[in-house]
């Protein structure tokens, strides 16, 4: 399913690649990523207790007491452990170094490393994955708790920036990518958690610098969404993705 991207092809830049091409450290990294997302998950789900508001019964107040310092101690943990990562060797940034020092490292400058939506060292990207069937860009995306819109369902824009994402990839099929100009989405039903959520898209055509492309998604293969997109490619004809050799 994640096969490595072949070389030339410009959509590279969203798509998994064999670890074995990885270093150890960036390998370690990702399993980092990855508890990270699994104690987001958990710190929202804690349960306060407040059920009782208002209960004058002393038991309520010292569980309360007992469950707060349960969560400071919890609270200085994580904060150690920020100090702790936060003392360690930064990703070069160009917007701050002044040059494009992160150009050095292709790997740091990849979306399927950095994106928000699928960026394997970005703890912040939902787990998805997108790989190349032909022209057609598929993914799966898993939504927790934390990405909860109507209970039980996945928020809308969760569902519709995963479109923006893979359509991104799969407009690359046109030999060009252009940024998002108009991303239009129709929800067809509730898109549920816990539930693995398959994205197909695809090229349509493309007008001078204006490439179009389309999307649909599914849970338990029912159609949740679909969409279409316009991306406009810049006058200078450049992206800065990062390097797709």
């Amino acid at each position: 399913m994640t096969e490595a991207a072949a070389r030339g092809d410009i959509r590279r830049a969203w798509l998994d690649e064999d670890e074995a091409n990885l270093s150890a450290a960036r390998v370690a990294k990702h399993r980092l990523v990855e508890q990270v997302r699994r104690l987001v998950d958990a710190a929202f789900q804690l349960d306060s207790g407040d059920v009782g508001y208002g209960s004058e019964d002393a038991s309520d107040a010292d569980a309360d007491t007992a469950r707060a310092a349960q969560f400071m101690a919890l609270a200085a943990d994580a904060e150690a452990l920020a100090d702790r990562i936060s003392t360690l060797p930064r990703i070069p940034r160009a917007e701050i170094e002044g040059v494009n020092a992160s150009q050095a490292r292709r790997h740091d400058t990849l979306l399927v490393e950095r994106s928000t939506i699928n960026g394997r060292g970005n703890p912040l990207a939902p787990p998805m994955r997108m790989w190349a069937d032909g022209d057609v860009i598929r993914g799966e995306a898993y939504f927790t708790a934390p990405y909860e819109g109507p209970a039980g369902r996945v928020h809308g824009a969760w569902v519709a920036a995963c479109f923006d994402e893979i359509l991104g990839c799969a407009q690359g099929a046109s030999g060009a990518f252009g940024y998002t100009g108009t991303l239009s989405i129709t929800l067809r039903r509730a898109t549920p958690l816990y539930t693995t959520i398959t994205y197909e898209a695809g090229f349509s055509h493309r007008e001078g610098r204006k490439i179009h492309g389309w999307g649909r998604c599914y849970a338990d293969g029912r159609l949740t969404a679909e969409a279409t997109g316009l991306f406009v490619i810049p006058a200078n004809g450049r992206m800065g993705h990062g390097a797709a050799e």
